[in-house]
């Protein structure tokens, strides 16, 4: 199969198996999906599988291409670092996903390439089980990437009157994407953590970072892992000058400082879009203020059971979920 060429991981399947794969720079190396997707397909007898497809950046359109050509493929997730940039390589993008700026499911229709949003409708799921009717007055939410922008526009659309403080380490990035909502004067976009740290009495705090995931970043050929930090504070990891310094001064200047702004909002709530792993540094803060929380576990499951149900239109939302658990 043309499209093997194309990839970083070895893949083992039958020339003629039917398939559906997720897309991105490393997801054989610990992506759920595969696993949620396989075990329904088994318990659906539906003759499909999920493999992963680790690419480089200068083959994603290739790969592509080779995909849509392939009689046997039936559409992808996609995951880091490609949510955005895939989106030029489609035929048709849903309108949700247009105003969220990146694709996370591709379903191929008649050889044509559809593009869709599901973390959008996994994030609204998971407020709604994070609080019962929810009505949150004073929202933060940190991070604009894929999963970031797909929670900026549910809390926009779930809670229209609410005052929303937004930070994004690239700021400019963030100002680019809130100009597909010019009107909102309920929105307040922060420049730096100083201001974060202002902030009091707030109902909500949203992570849609990479801060707290377990998964290991290069820098300056220095291996630094992100499950010790929360994204409460800025991490200058190309400050870092060696080991000692991360665990001496930075680790804990992010805990203190995490520690004081949950001091300041007492009642707050937090969602960490993170599963991996289940508790967060910022969840385990969290846990010690009794601050009700959760993870990304249940955002991740239902982003897949309505991509998966895209993908297989005769299957219903709670026959998937029941078929992932």
């Amino acid at each position: 199969m043309e499209f093997y060429k194309y990839i970083e991981n070895k893949i083992n399947i039958n020339k003629n198996q039917q398939f559906v794969a997720i897309i991105g720079s490393k997801p054989s190396k610990g992506a759920r999906s595969p696993i949620l997707w396989n075990r329904a397909y088994k318990k659906m007898k539906i003759n499909r599988t999920m493999i992963p497809l680790d690419v480089k950046n200068n083959n994603l359109k290739k790969l592509i291409n080779s995909l849509q050509k392939n009689k046997n493929f039936h559409g992808c997730s996609v995951t880091i670092p490609y949510k955005e940039k895939i989106m030029r390589y489609l035929d048709t993008i849903d309108i949700s996903a247009k105003k969220i700026g990146s694709v996370n499911t591709i379903v191929k229709k008649n050889s044509k390439l559809y593009g869709y949003n599901t973390d959008l409708m996994g994030c609204n799921y998971s407020l709604d089980k994070l609080k019962k009717n929810p009505t949150f007055k004073k929202i933060i939410i940190i991070g604009c990437g894929g999963v970031g922008k797909a929670c900026i526009v549910s809390v926009l659309k779930k809670f229209p009157k609410s005052n929303i403080y937004l930070l994004n380490r690239n700021y400019l990035k963030l100002k680019i994407f809130l100009k597909r909502f010019p009107k909102r004067k309920n929105i307040k976009v922060l420049t730096n953590y100083m201001e974060l740290e202002k902030l009091k009495f707030c109902d909500l705090l949203i992570n849609a970072t990479s801060l707290g995931f377990d998964f290991n970043i290069k820098e300056k050929n220095k291996i630094i892992n992100l499950k010790y930090f929360t994204p409460i504070s800025m991490i200058k990891f190309d400050k870092i000058t060696n080991l000692d310094e991360i665990y001496k001064n930075i680790i804990k200047k992010n805990i203190l400082l995490t520690t004081k702004f949950f001091l300041r909002n007492p009642k707050i709530k937090v969602f960490d879009v993170i599963y991996n792993p289940k508790k967060t540094t910022l969840l385990e803060i969290a846990d010690i203020f009794s601050i009700k929380n959760l993870n990304g576990l249940i955002m991740n499951l239902m982003q897949a059971v309505y991509a998966f149900n895209l993908s297989n239109t005769s299957k219903s939302i709670n026959s998937i979920k029941k078929a992932m658990i």
